[in-house]
């Protein structure tokens, strides 16, 4: 039988994921780090997989992370555990190969799918096989300056147009939030927290097309409002982000290009440019689409600092138009609304 381990120095919180998992596996625990790290240097002990929680007072989970021998324990796969799925420790949970979060209070079935999917990969895949999904280092570095430059082509034309990028961070930083939701509590097989770095980065660039239109193809509408540039700024925008071939930045520039050409469908079909219909459309793409709504509602043109009752109008704005995005997706900035309110705002 698999054998986890779960290291939490809570004991109640210990209690209800022994309680949730020991129908399926062997369950071992841990009450702090230091005693997580005993039981996973005892060579006659197998861990097939952990549950670790990050907060915990002496020896924080990541600090155990460090301080794990890799070459002993390749190949066991790692949950975090926490109250919240934060940027930060998204961040660094991928440097170690994490293969996902799960967030306190537990849902039971969230947390039974996500390893069953884990230890299926692993009894099916091939030996050497990045069984996390992770990207490699090469992968990151290359995707990282690549955004960095599109980003800074896009700075000065937003420049000349005497506009900031403020909107555009906002909508990658909302995003990057329901990325973060979607990771915690639907367990996607084909989401990791490179991902999530990598798609709300790409989210950031939904209209960079405008600049094809502006100053190449289109120059009769130099003089237009923004709103009267064609419909294929779309169009452009894809072409323009996949410029860079090479396999190092694929999945960058396919996620990318899908953004910026489909930000504008919409779940019912009325969207453009292919009027794309139901689940046809991407749901990392439709999570764009509706935080640029959200976004254009949430934040006020004065620069003061959001509240409630702003994510209450936005979430209004929505719901008046419902049809327009994925089910699943509403339910998912609904279900993120203290994590936004928490990065961007303040209660009222």
């Amino acid at each position: 039988m698999t054998t986890l381990l779960i290291v939490d120095d809570s004991e109640i919180d210990r209690a209800i994921l022994k309680n949730i998992l020991t129908s399926y596996y062997n369950v071992i625990e841990a009450n702090n780090g230091y005693a997580a790290l005993e039981i996973l240097n005892n060579p006659s002990l197998h861990i097939d997989g952990m549950l670790l929680d990050i907060s915990m007072p002496g020896l924080d989970g990541f600090s155990v992370l460090n301080l794990l021998d890799k070459s002993r324990h390749n190949g066991m796969q790692i949950m975090l555990i926490s109250a919240e799925a934060q940027k930060g420790n998204i961040i660094r949970a991928a440097n170690y190969g994490v293969a996902g979060f799960f967030k306190k209070p537990y849902n039971s079935d969230q947390i039974l799918t996500k390893l069953k999917q884990l230890f299926a990969k692993k009894e099916t895949v091939p030996e050497g096989f990045n069984q996390s999904g992770a990207l490699s280092d090469n992968e990151l570095r290359a995707t990282a300056n690549y955004a960095e430059r599109l980003r800074r082509v896009y700075l000065t034309y937003l420049k000349s147009e005497k506009r900031d990028d403020l909107m555009y961070i906002h909508v990658s930083e909302v995003v990057h939030i329901l990325l973060e939701t979607y990771f915690a509590l639907k367990a996607p097989r084909d989401l990791s927290p490179e991902g999530i770095e990598i798609i709300s980065q790409a989210a950031y660039f939904y209209d960079i097309g405008r600049i094809v239109i502006r100053q190449e193809k289109f120059k009769v509408y130099l003089q237009a409002d923004i709103d009267d540039i064609p419909d294929t700024h779309t169009i452009a925008g894809a072409d323009m982000v996949a410029i860079n071939n090479s396999p190092a930045v694929s999945f960058f520039t396919k996620t990318a290009a899908d953004i910026c050409m489909h930000h504008h469908e919409r779940y019912d079909g009325r969207g453009m440019p292919h009027g794309l219909k139901s689940t046809i459309n991407n749901i990392y793409t439709q999570m764009c689409s509706i935080a640029i709504e959200f976004c254009q509602h949430f934040f006020k043109e004065n620069g003061d600092t959001p509240n409630d009752s702003d994510f209450v109008l936005a979430m209004n704005s929505i719901e008046e138009d419902k049809d327009a995005f994925r089910p699943d997706v509403i339910e998912l900035l609904a279900n993120s609304k203290d994590d936004i309110i928490a990065h961007f705002g303040k209660k009222k």
